[in-house]
């Protein structure tokens, strides 16, 4: 799979998540990207199959959802 296969998935699997999680701020944070991706951990998510070359698999994560508007910095 493309990279940018892999980034549409996430994405879409962080908005179906979020949308179960009781998250009181008007917009998630760092903190809840590291929350979904050790829950995609915790349940050996295909998700995370990527290679992610030099870089932590959390951090390409956290970059996609924020690149796509979906958190803050």
């Amino acid at each position: 799979m493309r990279q940018d296969q892999w980034k549409s998935q996430v994405l879409q699997e962080w908005d179906r998540w979020l949308q179960a999680q009781p998250i009181e701020a008007t917009t998630p944070t760092a903190r809840d990207t590291l929350k979904f991706f050790c829950e995609l951990q915790d349940r050996s998510s295909p998700l995370l199959d990527f290679r992610p070359g030099r870089r932590d698999k959390w951090q390409i994560i956290h970059a996609w959802l924020h690149h796509a508007g979906r958190v803050p910095d």
